[in-house]
């Protein structure tokens, strides 16, 4: 059931950045209540507890790089989301794989227009291709 949460999760996310430029609140924030019920439904009030703990943290490093604009809120909401749904280590790894993935096609671009020309990635894109990975 998780992995189907969010596998929905990440392709309506992708599909609504790269349509709109944006990653709607009401679909972070079900993918998030998602998670926490699903948590709770395994694993009771600790379950729950651990999930939440999970998402605030991830909430917060993302916070941190949306402060410097390494990222967009969206994305953020979208991460924790995910580690509501799985845990904090999962969430971090998908999160460190993201900004990876995010350099290994940004830089490219940015250097192709000698850096003149402001890159602008759906940071969505490479959580899902580190979402994936994880999955394998």
């Amino acid at each position: 059931m998780p992995v189907a949460m969010m596998l929905c999760l990440l392709l309506l996310s992708v599909s609504a950045d790269l349509q709109t430029d944006r990653i709607p609140n009401a679909l972070t924030l079900t993918g998030l209540a998602a998670g926490l019920i699903n948590s709770f439904e395994r694993a009771g009030l600790p379950g729950l507890v651990s999930s939440l703990t999970a998402a605030a943290a991830i909430f917060g490093i993302c916070y941190l790089l949306f402060m410097i604009k390494a990222l967009r809120g969206g994305d953020g909401k979208l991460l924790s989301a995910l580690a509501a749904m799985t845990c904090f280590d999962t969430g971090k790894n998908i999160l460190i794989l993201s900004l990876l993935i995010a350099l290994m096609i940004g830089l490219p671009a940015a250097i192709a227009t000698r850096f003149k020309a402001r890159t602008r990635i759906h940071f969505s894109v490479p959580v899902l291709l580190a979402a994936l990975i994880m999955m394998i």
